[in-house]
């Protein structure tokens, strides 16, 4: 009776983990995407991706399917706006975790303002 219950517990972590990729940098340096959550957690559409780095980045859907960016420093509970410079698709998937819908979707990003560049993709996928 307990291996069932072990196997579906091991199903479920998997099929609900965190699915990132891409090839974006921040001035060069390649950005190792480690966790991502649902932007209607902070009280947007799109998706916060935090780097292995400690720092994040917040990507929100405009209505017209641009992305705006703010940029997290590690550590940094205030984020820096980069403005809208790229695109960003956000769909919703059918699970849903601790009442939030998981989200997948891909960023492209061809930022630059104030001596911070951001350029590349972004895919993410079971952010809740």
């Amino acid at each position: 009776m307990r291996l069932p219950v072990i196997a579906l517990v091991l199903v479920a972590s998997v099929a609900c983990s965190n699915k990132l990729g891409g090839d974006l940098t921040i001035n060069g340096e390649p950005f190792a995407p480690a966790s991502c959550r649902n932007g209607v957690v902070y009280g947007f559409s799109g998706v916060e991706v935090r780097g292995k780095r400690g720092d994040k980045l917040r990507l929100a859907q405009t209505a017209t399917g641009e992305v705006q960016v703010i940029v997290f420093a590690p550590g940094a509970t205030v984020g820096s706006s980069i403005g809208t410079c790229g695109t960003i698709t956000v769909d919703t998937q059918r699970s849903t975790i601790n009442d939030v819908k998981n989200v997948r979707g891909k960023a492209t990003l061809a930022c630059e303002t104030d001596g911070l560049t951001l350029a590349g993709t972004v895919t993410f996928e079971n952010c809740h």
